[in-house]
């Protein structure tokens, strides 16, 4: 409680408010994947092009009532409810996959050496699977 004792919203909402949060945290990592591309930023293009997939799938996980706790469970569910059941193409959920191993051996290899090559392909990567998710999965709802 505040000082005139009146409750404090607690920053959480309903699955809906966190879905449309997301989507929305996933265009703001696509835009940022931009301007680092044009900054001369590979690595660290990548890792905000892993971040807006992984944001993405975060909110199509949510219609299906899910939240798993980890990256490796958002991978493994997003491909049980999406790949498995054909909502989403073999092609398509693979860039999530994809995009994860890539962002770690930017992230985390000391020597990793990605060029603007590698960092244009996994923005236009994640661009197609924000894309897919989005008329495939999030538009239904």
């Amino acid at each position: 409680m505040n000082s005139d004792d009146t409750p404090k919203p607690s920053g959480k909402s309903g699955p809906e408010d966190t879905t449309q949060a997301l989507r929305e945290k996933a265009r703001e990592a696509l835009s940022d994947e931009e301007v680092l591309l044009e900054r001369g930023s590979p690595e660290a293009t990548i890792n905000r092009g892993y971040y807006a997939v992984f944001q993405i799938a975060r909110a199509a996980l949510l219609t299906e009532g899910e939240s798993p706790d980890t990256h490796s469970g958002i991978i493994r569910r997003s491909g049980y409810h999406f790949v498995r059941t054909e909502r989403v193409s073999e092609e398509v959920g693979s860039i999530l996959t994809t995009a994860q191993s890539t962002e770690g051996e930017a992230d985390y290899d000391a020597f990793s050496d990605f060029g603007r090559e590698e960092a244009t392909e996994l923005v236009e990567k994640a661009h197609w699977f924000i894309e897919a998710v989005e008329e495939q999965i999030l538009s239904s709802r």
